[in-house]
């Protein structure tokens, strides 16, 4: 009996020092489980702070770049809303004489410069003119330099050869100064020649307008057509010529090739033509007064 209660008390003790298996597992379990946890939770705390922080990034920069933008747009705009309005050709004032603008030429509208006298080098005549020119003037007569005259197609060239003709005028025909009131070049631009104020050789009543070339041989260009047709305008709008002008031909007035066929053909076209002198009509001027030499006046 005595042995039988000392191996159950040592039975019970060994019990006692020994933790049951299955508490020991579950509470290494447990902890395994816990620190698991602990580290799942922690791995998706990161693996989810990683892409938060890439799209915030992201973010950022996508506003930073739209305010960029538009940063660069208002400053865009506001340049275009400050930046000065280019004067339109038609608004600009037209004027002929010294009164040049910046020392530029002054300037018809589209580019068709005005070159005087003194820019084209002409000499002071020795006889000066007398006859006034009386505006505004009922008439336009158009002409061409003519004699295999080939079109000039700069300020140079045209300068040296409003010289030249006004050296001939005097100096071959003892005229008092070149013949026309103004000389239209190839590139549409407009050399004075007599002028606003003094009448031409042709005719006392008379704006004479010269092609500069020979248009029996040479068409004229745009510019120099286009060139003309702004004279006419500017010298409507400054009642130097009738608002009804009539714009003929000289080989209307005259027997002359001037101001030659394909020039001719052109003006034919334009709205003052006046079919004077020709087929049947009555003679040009006759209205007027004028007489057939008056057509050939040489002064």
């Amino acid at each position: 009996m005595k042995l039988l209660l000392k191996v159950h008390s040592e039975r019970t003790a060994r019990r006692r020092r020994t933790p049951e298996p299955s508490l020991a597992h579950s509470r290494d379990s447990s902890r395994i489980n816990s620190n698991n946890a602990n580290g799942n939770g922690n791995a998706n705390r990161n693996r989810d702070k990683s892409p938060s922080r890439r799209v915030t990034r992201n973010t950022i920069l996508l506003i930073t770049l739209i305010l960029l933008v538009l940063a660069t747009g208002l400053v865009v705009l506001y340049v275009e809303l400050n930046r000065p309005k280019p004067e339109l050709p038609s608004n600009k004032a037209i004027y002929f004489g010294n009164n040049y603008d910046h020392q530029t030429f002054p300037n018809l509208g589209n580019g068709h410069l005005v070159v005087d006298r003194k820019q084209w080098g002409a000499s002071k005549t020795s006889h000066g003119l007398t006859i006034p020119l009386k505006r505004p003037i009922p008439y336009v007569l158009i002409t061409h330099i003519g004699v295999q005259s080939q079109p000039c197609e700069n300020i140079y060239k045209c300068s040296i050869k409003m010289r030249t003709i006004q050296d001939s005028a005097i100096a071959e025909k003892s005229l008092p100064d070149i013949q026309s009131n103004f000389y239209v070049s190839e590139e549409g631009n407009i050399y004075v020649g007599r002028g606003w104020d003094w009448a031409n050789t042709y005719a006392n009543q008379t704006l004479a307008i010269t092609f500069m070339g020979d248009y029996g041989r040479y068409k004229p260009g745009p510019k120099q057509l286009e060139g003309v047709q702004f004279l006419l305008a500017h010298a409507v709008a400054n009642r130097n010529i009738e608002v009804d002008y009539k714009l003929v031909a000289q080989n209307q007035t005259k027997v002359t090739k001037s101001p030659g066929a394909y020039v001719y053909q052109e003006i034919r076209n334009w709205p003052h033509f006046y079919g004077c002198g020709m087929d049947e009509a009555p003679a040009c001027g006759i209205e007027l007064g004028m007489k057939t030499e008056s057509w050939d006046a040489k002064q």
